[in-house]
């Protein structure tokens, strides 16, 4: 009986002390789970758990490492801003020229400016020396009569000078309703006061400076005027064109072949024996399709032949303003005068045989 109550309390003490065991055992987990928590805790907020006097500290320390990183920010900054600057003075000061550089741009500018200059006076002389004589000089198709008035101007008087124009006096005083009605089909939008506005006017200086002006004259029918024929030294045709819209470019240009065959056919019979044919036109299309030396050549059974080439000096005639054989239209008169100004030469054809390189030279152009 002993036995026994001896053998359940061991069996006693042995169940108390698996328990103690396991809530020992409890107690240590649940303390490695706290102590886990607190260092997981303290790496997402580092003061966590520090007194206040530690998180103070640990905050200034923090505050001052930040001004730090800053200050070192802006100065890293400054010295880039002052690196760029000095490259740009660098490159600035490479580029510029040197006061030696500079002086030799400005001589090299003038005598630019003095070529130019001197090859302008020279195209002037040559324009100018054309009409120099004291011969008769008849124009053909004067629109505004502004190189009629030009022309006496540089000459000094208006003696000798014979300025016509296709168009009658009705035409060029026409009002603007009845223009607009005759050419609408071509669209040219003319000005209040006729075809040309200012013809008129400039028509009535050219005749109190002495010249002649003639209207209703037709270039193809010269000669239909008795006292035309063998009567001038020069006649001259500025920028022949016949102005009638025309967009087929081939019929355009064999139109104007036609026109220019006449004219030579006819002015023949009015030049005197030293007499001259003068014809200015543009440079390029469609003007070199026309072939005016050939024509020249062809329509006269080679009596009259290319003489020589001068460049066309629109400085060289003050006032002289190119228009248009369908009339004065804003849009187009200014950028005509600027086209001459960009290129347009004066072909001289003469009875005597002629210079064959310079009807080569002028084919070619």
């Amino acid at each position: 009986m002993a036995h026994k109550l001896l053998k359940g309390v061991r069996s006693a003490k042995k169940s108390s002390l698996k328990k103690q065991f396991k809530q020992d055992k409890e107690k240590k987990r649940q303390k490695a789970a706290q102590k886990a928590k607190r260092e997981e805790e303290r790496d997402e907020n580092p003061l966590a758990g520090l007194k206040k006097w530690q998180k103070k500290a640990i905050r200034q320390e923090a505050a001052a490492q930040a001004a730090a990183a800053a200050q070192a920010a802006a100065g890293l900054a400054k010295a880039k801003v002052t690196t760029k600057r000095a490259r740009a003075k660098v490159e600035s000061a490479a580029e510029a020229p040197s006061p030696g550089q500079s002086s030799q741009r400005s001589q090299k500018e003038k005598k630019l400016a003095k070529k130019e200059a001197r090859q302008q006076a020279h195209q002037q002389r040559q324009h100018r020396e054309l009409y120099a004589g004291s011969g008769r000089v008849l124009l053909v198709g004067e629109g505004n009569f502004s190189f009629a008035r030009a022309l006496c101007e540089v000459r000094g008087s208006g003696d000798g000078i014979y300025a016509s124009a296709f168009d009658g006096e009705a035409t060029l005083k026409r009002s603007l309703g009845s223009v607009r009605r005759k050419n609408a089909a071509y669209g040219t939008g003319l000005q209040n006061g006729g075809k040309y506005p200012d013809a008129v006017e400039l028509q009535k200086q050219v005749e109190e400076k002495g010249g002649t002006t003639l209207l209703n004259v037709d270039a193809t029918k010269l000669h239909k005027v008795r006292e035309f024929r063998d009567a001038f030294s020069i006649i001259l045709w500025n920028f022949p064109h016949l102005g009638a819209g025309e967009k087929d470019v081939e019929k355009n240009n064999d139109l104007h072949r036609k026109l220019l065959s006449a004219f030579f056919m006819s002015a023949l019979r009015c030049l005197d024996e030293q007499g001259t044919v003068h014809v200015a036109m543009k440079e390029g299309e469609p003007y070199k399709s026309w072939k005016i030396v050939q024509l020249a050549k062809v329509s006269t059974d080679g009596v009259l032949q290319l003489q020589k080439v001068v460049p066309f000096s629109l400085s060289a005639w003050p006032g002289y303003e190119h228009r248009r054989t369908r009339g004065f239209n804003e849009r187009f008169s200014k950028k005509d005068n600027e086209e001459l100004a960009k290129g347009a030469k004066v072909y001289v054809f003469a009875r005597s045989q002629g210079n064959a390189e310079a009807e080569q030279d002028a084919e070619d152009e």
